[in-house]
């Protein structure tokens, strides 16, 4: 939002100032769309008020005086200036509140806890939250999920894409489908966490296959 107002700033200006010698119906056309960036530019400063204020009950841009108690609109002119000025790489850092590193990798964590104890909320970088939850959790939120079993379901579903794919290949003439079926059993693709009695499942029915496709091959 800043940056397109300042470019809508330099627009305004630029369409404000106009070309020597203009035409009367140029300058009728110019002072259009000066009067139609004018307006965005009003609608982008009150997009900028409301997300500083927010808004009233009846949905309308809350005021200064509405918002602030004492010296409303200088605080107020104080936000609307942040929100303006341009920001550098070091806006954009927070200082870990462990071991107070400055970085953009810093950010706030939320660390709920059993009642009464109450929510906390603390900047940390990486190493600094993966250590926090460690204590206070006794596990990383880094490690490696234990993973669950394959369900009866997924061995089923496996098995039936296996069969579909056997049904296809045994259109391929012998050779061909002896080829194909070698090709997929030597695919050595990575097998999920929990998923390998359903992967081996599936290349004992590929396998099955092949054993019976070779068979039939070497009968005269």
């Amino acid at each position: 939002m800043r940056v397109s107002l300042a470019a809508l700033d330099e627009s305004i200006e630029d369409v404000r100032k106009g070309p020597k010698g203009e035409k009367l119906a140029e300058k009728r056309a110019r002072v259009k769309l000066l009067r139609d960036m004018i307006e965005l530019q009003n609608q982008t400063l009150t997009a900028i008020k409301t997300h500083l204020l927010g808004r009233d009950e009846t949905g309308a841009p809350n005021e200064p005086p509405d918002t602030y108690s004492g010296n409303d609109q200088v605080v107020f002119e104080r936000y609307f200036h942040n929100m303006l000025s341009p920001w550098t790489e070091d806006h954009l850092k927070l200082e870990c509140e462990d071991c107070g590193l400055f970085s953009e990798e810093v950010s706030n964590h939320t660390f709920m806890h059993p009642y009464p104890r109450e929510t906390e909320y603390f900047n940390l970088c990486p190493k600094c939250y993966d250590k926090r939850t460690v204590e206070s959790t006794g596990e990383s939120e880094n490690a490696d999920p234990v993973a669950e079993p394959a369900s009866k379901g997924d061995i089923r579903v496996i098995l039936q894409s296996a069969r579909l794919m056997i049904r296809t290949l045994k259109g391929l003439p012998l050779d061909q489908r002896i080829a194909k079926l070698e090709e997929m059993l030597a695919d050595k693709f990575d097998v999920a966490p929990g998923m390998e009695p359903a992967h081996e499942a599936y290349r004992a029915l590929l396998q099955n296959e092949l054993d019976k496709a070779k068979a039939a091959s070497a009968q005269p």
